[in-house]
């Protein structure tokens, strides 16, 4: 992928917006390179900071006040920088778009925002438009490239005034349908904190003071954006990539001598699957952290990454609403295997039964979290908030597992139906709601099963009408209208019947199990 636009590295302003950098303001701060190494785009902590005070003023002289979202549609470029720093700037909420969706999926998340203002890379300009056109109320698109570059010189580089820092709405869910926003008071606070704020999350985070950053993950994603964020705001020069490529990151990490890097237990997987003789070529000894997260890590695979980079290996567990982050190093995940970690800073992790009484150490129930700045709550979803909390204040995703008698933690099972491809949230009821509307289809289920590289994917089992013979085809011809391609599933199964009890209840687990007993 080539970026449209290079910030030239002469281009040099006094730094003044964050302050990230006070020492070195022309030292390089983000470049972007392809898989073959070649800069594409990068800028120094000067420039870094001019633009990313020109977004703040951008977006509140289009008249966003405090709280207000507006949307990124765009792969992993170099603008995602000054787009982060200056949404802290305005005091603004940016939804960050997975660009595997649908256009249908990207319009009900932008309706669900009500955002007004969506940035998009060319790439995936038609989708974009697609998507708005989809949404009843008007918002206006800005493509990166020319027109973001004549819309940023258009504003003033003087730094905004001081008022409610900006933050994320993340979208999350379970297996009740549609994402929902997540709202959460730990994104609060003053602009002149947002530094110190996610500073502090890699100092939770075990991320080192120093060192360079390499970013292969998706930016959209929870996992790439905090690691990058936290990652300027610690004033680590950041390296980034269009997307992952496991020779490429190799080589990354070699030239640069990268230190720090999230990445999930996919891109664990497709580096193991290198051939030995390629991978001893390259030197990883640079590296200091490496933070995973997003799915479960197959034991054989953190094992061989941690024998491969050694013991700089750290486990996070956590969510969007703010279960943690429970944090697992090489050196306790060996002595625990298993565990994803201990809470960190004023987290508190309890686990309960299903009539809310508190279980000791040892035994499995729900994980619920608390935090001295309060739950998080759901965008628009008063119901889902409730359900997910207890009178005390403690709040669940529906997570399931134990603790020892030191607080580590381990999980005895995910969200009950949550699927986890590749990192990236799948949710059953989504899938079923589509395959539900094809004629061929009586009644589905759609559940996870293991796969060797992503974690899971996706397993569905129709039941036709009576005399119907489906055609699986057609079906995944329709489902694939409808669905990002990372929700569609891997194979369809048919069954006279699906095992309902009588009151309605689908019995899923019937069908899921046996293909995690092997």
């Amino acid at each position: 992928m080539v970026l449209d636009h290079a910030v030239a590295v002469t281009d040099r302003q006094p730094a003044t917006l964050l302050p990230l950098t006070t020492e070195d303001p022309d030292g390089f701060a983000i470049s972007c390179v392809d898989a073959g190494g070649d800069v594409l785009a990068q800028m120094t902590w000067a420039q870094l900071e001019r633009r990313a005070c020109q977004v703040a003023n951008g977006l509140q002289a289009r008249g966003m006040t405090p709280g207000d979202r507006w949307a990124i549609l765009s792969g992993n470029r170099i603008e995602w920088g000054e787009l982060i720093l200056g949404n802290g700037r305005s005091g603004a909420r940016y939804v960050p778009l997975n660009w595997h969706l649908t256009a249908n999926e990207i319009a009900e998340l932008l309706d669900d925002s009500e955002s007004s203002f969506l940035v998009a890379d060319p790439a995936n300009e038609q989708t974009a438009r697609d998507a708005i056109a989809a949404v009843d109320h008007d918002i206006e698109l800005l493509l990166l490239g020319d027109d973001y570059e004549a819309w940023l010189a258009a504003q003033s580089s003087a730094p905004p005034a001081d008022g409610p820092m900006g933050s994320t709405l993340l979208y999350t869910g379970g297996t009740t349908g549609r994402s929902k926003g997540v709202t959460r008071s730990d994104f609060s606070g003053n602009i002149q904190q947002f530094v110190a704020r996610f500073a502090g999350w890699g100092s939770l985070a075990k991320m080192p003071e120093e060192g360079v950053m390499a970013i292969t993950t998706p930016l959209y994603h929870a996992l790439g954006s905090a690691a990058f964020t936290a990652g300027m705001c610690r004033r680590h020069p950041v390296v980034m990539t269009p997307r992952f490529d496991p020779v490429g990151t190799l080589a990354l990490i070699d030239t640069y001598k990268v230190t720090t890097t999230p990445m999930v237990p996919a891109q664990f997987i497709r580096l193991l699957k290198l051939p030995v003789e390629e991978r001893s070529s390259y030197d990883v000894s640079s590296l200091q952290w490496v933070l995973h997260t997003a799915a479960p890590c197959p034991p054989w695979a953190k094992r061989e990454m941690i024998d491969w980079f050694g013991e700089c290996i750290t486990e996070l567990y956590g969510s969007s609403e703010g279960t943690g982050p429970c944090i697992a190093t090489s050196e306790e995940w060996l002595a625990r295997p298993g565990t994803v970690g201990r809470a960190q800073g004023t987290l508190v992790l309890s686990v309960v039964d299903d009539d809310g009484n508190d279980l000791p150490p040892g035994e499995i129930g729900t994980i619920y979290a608390m935090r001295p700045d309060g739950a998080p709550s759901y965008h628009g979803a008063p119901e889902k908030t409730a359900a997910s909390r207890l009178p005390d204040g403690r709040f669940t995703v529906g997570d399931v597992g134990w603790l020892d008698e030191d607080g580590f933690l381990f999980l005895a099972d995910r969200r009950v139906d949550l699927i986890l491809v590749g990192g990236s949230n799948v949710y059953p009821a989504e899938i079923e709601g589509v395959l539900s509307q094809h004629p061929s289809v009586a009644d589905v289920a759609v559940f996870g099963i293991p796969h060797e590289s992503l974690g899971e994917s996706v397993k569905a089992v129709i039941e036709p009408p009576p005399g119907v013979e489906p055609d699986l085809a057609d079906i995944m011809a329709f489902a694939a209208e409808h669905l990002a391609k990372y929700k569609l599933p891997a194979s369809i199964d048919v069954t006279d019947a699906l095992p309902r009890e009588a009151h309605g209840k689908l019995k899923k687990r019937l069908l899921r199990d046996p293909y995690w007993k092997t």
